[in-house]
């Protein structure tokens, strides 16, 4: 390329010069089949249909090319890796979790041999001692020449001459003599003499202890000469003098111990003579706590891995670990197998605590930090859309479990908590501070009040999905809540939390006797909706039971929630009711938990089943997540319900507010209500409060001291709800002489700031 000065307005040239016209066709040619070969000896080379692709670790001047035409090709190849060094060493000898295995069957061997020394120690003595037996006696046989004897006994037997018996006599004494002055014969008796002599001179000297190694080669001649002997003896039969190393109950799998597994009769996947194909090797983790392989099974077998987890327990069994030491799931196609083998109880020591007792913010978007699984590490599973329930027997860790999860809500501020606690003890007090509905025990008007928030619940769920219906698709492509939605269009996300959801199910109140369904029924029939229609609308349940079982906890709800988490169960069907139908059938059975740890369990999606243990919240450290809860949505702006009293449904409604449309819903909604009835209403919703006792009047004295007593405290108490607003509420009167007073329905609407 020629180039001039552009500031003469002298345009730039470029000109393309063809450096194969200076080329003879016969050099061409030769470049052009060394591209070609190159090429195929590249990874993305073409394939050769007679050899296929060849791939080398560095490629040499093709043959017949000369020097002077090779150095463009050689150019080129030298632009590639180099020569890769990995390729030529087998991964098996470069893979750190393969020399983890090794360092631990090593170490386990080790061990193994260590501890059974004593015995090693014994045979060998004995092998030795019949050594020095046998060699004895062939030594006192050769050097008298007993054979001549045992030859003049057979003589003798046939009655032959004296004569006969002499001459062998004879004989046997020339070779005896013979034999005793043979070189070899001479230097092996001087030998052992002077040895025993120095032996005898170091031990005078340095003491027997020092001198003992001297005795090392002695031994070992006898030992080979009493092996030598017991082979003599047992021409087919093996002797060893060390053990087979038995890593089973270590957690350590080799290839033997693993085929030898599901050989055993119990287990029956493979035939005697069928074994696996291991994939790559068997390695060990990097914390060093499992054996991991994964393998597939033979083909003639026809079994498959569903078949391999079902025999899980059988398989612990004959690897000599517990079954809770062993996982067993599918890998890629139907006959491959992931195996994990673990040294010890996978949930042994203490509790792993929640990484969010120290979180100062969360987002729900990113799963809620639950359990960790079999390998130690945390999991965090995925609420939004899939939501959770829990089932156990009693005090097995239901409550923490829910509580891991519902920490990650209650750290988001753009989450709503709604709670409700059938035990109505203090395992969900903390959350009044943030939830926008706390119902808490199974007392009459908790469950009625339950009932209206879930109810109204799902009139919410209806809003938002007409909400999202009303977005564009670009902005809601999938027709469900999205974290930029929930941001731009605050439209937020539900976490409902039921602890003892079976109490509110077997409620059989009614709300007066011309109703068809009980609460319980009413409570059930919202739970379904939002379960299955609820969660692209961001409703997330997060469930708790005792008994997941379908005559307290329907089917229709359990099948609506795909996530769930089965703690030490009382049976086996009851252990099906909350994973599954067929979990126990597949070697996933929460009745054989070991009840010793608390909060072990199974976790169950989509994905399939695994070990878990759930973080551990303790009430302290929860009560100041929710302390952090509140501040954030203070902060945010987000503070609604109950725990603020301002605007929205009566579920989201706060305070005495709340607690007085309570009233009025539970009376139908009239129009207005004199405060004697309002305080009964209360009272029965609050009886510490709000009855006569709790205000200082006692059962004696007449209504009329009551409702003045409940009166002024609860004028008193609508002064604090709304201070700091500009809405207010009084007393108003529609009787002459103000005999009759209390409070509007409308008012109070519009003092809560519903209308």
């Amino acid at each position: 390329m020629s180039t001039t000065d552009t500031e003469r307005g002298i345009e730039t040239e470029a000109q393309l010069v063809d450096l194969a016209a200076y080329r003879d066709p016969e050099a061409l040619t030769r470049i052009e089949e060394a591209a070609r070969d190159a090429a195929r000896t590249s990874e993305a080379g073409l394939a050769d249909l007679s050899t296929g692709s060849i791939r080398l670790d560095k490629a040499d001047a093709p043959a017949g090319i000369p020097a002077e035409d090779a150095d463009g090709v050689l150019e080129i190849l030298d632009e590639r890796e180099g020569w890769n060094l990995r390729r030529l060493v087998p991964e098996s000898l470069t893979d750190p979790g393969a020399w983890r295995q090794r360092r631990a069957e090593w170490t386990n061997a080790t061990a193994f041999h260590a501890l059974r020394s004593p015995v090693y120690l014994w045979r060998a003595a004995k092998v030795s001692a019949l050594g020095a037996r046998v060699g004895t006696r062939d030594a006192w046989s050769y050097l008298v020449a007993t054979e001549y004897g045992e030859l003049a006994d057979k003589v003798r037997r046939t009655n032959a001459g004296a004569e006969h018996i002499a001459d062998l006599r004879l004989d046997r004494r020339k070779e005896a003599k013979a034999r005793r002055r043979e070189p070899l014969t001479v230097y092996a008796l001087t030998g052992c003499t002077t040895y025993t002599a120095a032996l005898l001179a170091l031990g005078q000297t340095w003491g027997w202890v020092m001198a003992a190694p001297v005795l090392l080669p002695v031994f070992g001649v006898l030992y080979a000469l009493g092996r030598r002997e017991l082979i003599r003896r047992e021409p087919d039969g093996t002797f060893a003098l060390m053990d087979t190393p038995d890593l089973t109950g270590a957690g350590v799998l080799t290839d033997e111990g693993l085929n030898d597994a599901l050989r055993a009769r119990n287990v029956g996947i493979l035939k005697d003579e069928e074994s696996v194909t291991i994939r790559g090797f068997i390695a060990r983790e990097p914390s060093d706590k499992a054996s991991v392989v994964r393998f597939d099974l033979p083909r003639s077998s026809g079994k498959t891995a569903k078949e391999v987890a079902a025999k899980r327990e059988p398989i612990a069994a004959a690897l000599a670990v517990d079954a809770i030491q062993v996982s067993i799931r599918q890998d890629g196609h139907e006959g491959g197998v992931y195996m994990r083998v673990a040294d010890a109880h996978p949930f042994g020591g203490d509790a792993v605590l929640s990484p969010l007792e120290n979180a100062e913010r969360w987002d729900i978007w990113d799963g809620a930090p639950t359990f960790v699984d079999e390998t130690g590490s945390i999991t965090a599973i995925e609420l939004l859309f899939f939501g959770l329930l829990v089932g156990a027997m009693p005090r097995q860790g239901k409550t923490f479990t829910a509580r891991a999860a519902a920490a990650a809500a209650v750290l988001d501020p753009m989450c709503r908590v709604i709670v409700a606690d059938g035990k109505g003890g203090k395992d969900w007090a903390a959350t009044a501070l943030l939830a926008e509905a706390y119902v808490r025990g199974v007392t009459e008007p908790a469950v009625r009040r339950l009932t209206r928030v879930l109810e109204n619940l799902v009139a919410e769920m209806e809003e938002a999905y007409d909400a999202l219906f009303e977005l564009p698709d670009e902005v809601c492509p999938e027709g469900k809540l999205t974290p930029e939605i929930t941001r731009d269009h605050q439209i937020y996300p539900v976490v409902l939390i039921i602890d003892e959801l079976q109490r509110y199910l077997e409620d059989d109140g009614k709300e007066d006797d011309d109703d068809k369904l009980t609460y319980g029924k009413r409570i059930e029939k919202a739970l379904i909706t939002l379960a299955k229609v609820g969660p692209a609308a961001g409703l997330i349940p997060v469930l708790a039971s005792q008994k997941p079982t379908g005559d307290a906890v329907p089917s229709a709800l359990r099948d609506a929630i795909p996530q769930r988490i089965a703690h030490l169960c009382a049976t086996y069907q009851m252990s099906d009711s909350v994973l599954g139908t067929g979990s126990s059938a597949s070697g996933w059975n929460a009745k054989d938990l070991a009840p010793a740890f608390k909060g072990m369990g199974i976790h169950a999606d989509e994905t399939g089943y695994r070990f878990m243990r759930s973080l551990l919240i303790k009430l302290p450290a929860f009560r100041a997540i929710c302390e952090r809860g509140r501040a954030l949505r203070i902060a945010a702006g987000t503070l609604a319900g109950e725990a603020a009293g301002q605007a929205g449904r009566a579920a989201r409604v706060g305070g005495i507010l709340a607690d007085l449309i309570a009233v009025f819903e539970d009376r139908k909604n009239p129009e207005r209500l004199a405060t004697a009835d309002i305080l009964d209403g209360l009272a029965n919703l609050d009886p510490s409060t709000w009855a006569p006792a709790a205000l200082g009047v006692g059962d004696e004295e007449d209504p009329a001291a009551y409702t003045r007593a409940g009166g002024t405290a609860l004028r008193k108490a609508l002064d604090e709800a709304l201070a700091g607003t500009d809405r207010t509420l009084t007393v108003r009167s529609w009787t002459s002489g103000g005999r009759a007073n209390g409070y509007y329905l409308a008012d109070l609407r519009t003092a809560a700031g519903m209308t």
